[in-house]
């Protein structure tokens, strides 16, 4: 799950999980994957100052994000390998 601590990885998952992320470079310091199938992941994300949000995604890139304003986002995606299912997480410019 390091892999993705830079807001950029494909990550397979077979069950919910916990992902750490880089607080000083995206202002989050994890995100939470709470289902996942070869059809869709459904995530949340705790706000630094409290509160948080969630999104479900289907397969593909680009339906769901979360970032910081004036910083990185991330987009949020689902793919699969070898029929998996993977977490696809892709870290946009500063904005």
């Amino acid at each position: 799950m390091k892999d993705c601590f830079d807001g950029d990885c494909t990550l397979l998952l077979a069950k919910p999980a916990k992902i750490p992320l880089d607080a000083k470079a995206l202002h989050y310091s994890s995100m939470r994957v709470t289902a996942i199938s070869a059809d869709g992941l459904s995530y949340t994300v705790a706000y630094p100052g409290g509160g948080g949000a969630s999104s479900s995604v289907g397969v593909g890139l680009g339906g769901s994000a979360f970032g910081f304003q004036g910083g990185p986002s991330i987009r949020v995606g689902l793919t699969l390998v070898d029929g998996k299912p993977a977490l696809v997480l892709q870290r946009d410019a500063e904005g």
